[in-house]
């Protein structure tokens, strides 16, 4: 077991643990059931140390509650048993030796390095698609008008992607090295697999489809967090941005990254939404003259068709009319 997962659940039972920790362990605890296993009894552990130092310090007293604790619970799978918790034993006693420290020792202020990350930022304009190679080899694919940011030292440590708009993107498997990508206050982890995320701000929703494996999707703002959603392929989650309610469909998720071969897919959609893909599809600026005509939901699905081609559909689709002057779309 990799290390780094002993000092995550030691920040989660510690009720310290960051936003894209938490994402990344709870990914690793729900990727098999030895790892529910390890992560109950290491926490146990982490319990049992954090009971004993609550009460006034007696270490021999302490290290043999922890000790006892441990063995209570060794009637376990023979698999589970090779975990070794000789390892449980010495977290437990790093623990309790830092609870008889000086007290002047735990109260000295000692300064932080403060380090500066240099990102690189991409911005794909209206009317185009654009491939993006990051440096550990996976692809993205970026929709008009959007926008990824990743720090020049991408390849280190965890791989992180900030996101506006929408992107399609197909992540190289590396087990130590989460993939997570940022949309607001949203974010979703991956190991390895291929996923879209539609997260426009104009929209005040955001979209994540699964089309292979396996990725884990939080929610967090400074008044809550929710629990981490797990999606599997063909499976879409649809979050709003401000409150964090999401709702979990069964979609054919080829549609929904279908934009990639200029193809063009709505299901059930209000027409407002409609004209915003439309204006980022052909870098127009549409107008919608009828306010009742905004609410008005269509499903439709174009492929590599003009503008003229779509409108003509989406007016018959809405007993509406259109004109085209120069780079303007205007619906009444």
């Amino acid at each position: 077991m990799d290390e780094r997962y002993y000092r995550l659940i030691e920040d989660y039972s510690k009720k310290t643990i960051g936003t894209e920790d938490l994402t990344d362990l709870l990914t690793w605890v729900e990727s098999s059931q030895e790892n529910q296993q390890i992560f109950r009894e290491i926490l146990k552990a982490f319990e049992a140390a954090d009971h004993s130092l609550n009460k006034p310090v007696n270490q021999q007293k302490s290290w043999l509650a922890i000790q006892q604790h441990i063995e209570s619970n060794t009637e376990q799978p023979p698999l589970i048993k090779k975990i070794k918790y000789q390892r449980y034993l010495k977290i437990a006693a790093a623990i309790l030796v830092i609870a008889v420290l000086p007290i002047l020792y735990l109260t000295r202020s000692h300064p932080k390095k403060t380090t500066t990350i240099a990102y690189h930022e991409i911005y794909n304009p209206r009317g185009q698609k654009r491939l993006v190679t990051l440096p550990d080899g996976s692809n993205i694919y970026l929709n008009g008008d959007s926008k990824i940011r990743y720090a020049l030292n991408f390849n280190t440590g965890k791989r992180i992607v900030y996101l506006s708009g929408e992107a399609f993107f197909d992540v190289q498997h590396r087990s130590k090295q989460p993939f997570i990508v940022h949309t607001g206050k949203v974010s979703t982890t991956v190991l390895g697999t291929s996923f879209n995320i539609n997260a426009y701000p104009s929209s005040g929703n955001i979209a994540i489809t699964v089309q292979t494996g396996k990725v884990g999707v939080l929610f967090k703002d400074k008044r809550k967090a929710a629990p981490v959603r797990f999606l599997l392929p063909n499976q879409q989650l649809s979050i709003d941005s401000s409150n964090g309610q999401a709702n979990k469909h069964q979609v054919n998720a080829v549609d929904y990254d279908s934009w990639r071969e200029y193809k063009i897919f709505f299901h059930d959609k209000p027409l407002i939404e409609i004209a915003e893909v439309i204006a980022r599809e052909y870098d127009l600026d549409v107008e919608i003259k009828k306010e009742a005509l905004k609410g008005v939901k269509l499903t439709a699905k174009f492929d590599k068709c003009s503008v003229k081609q779509i409108m003509d559909v989406i007016a018959k689709l809405s007993d509406s009319k259109y004109t085209i002057y120069e780079n303007k779309l205007i619906i009444y």
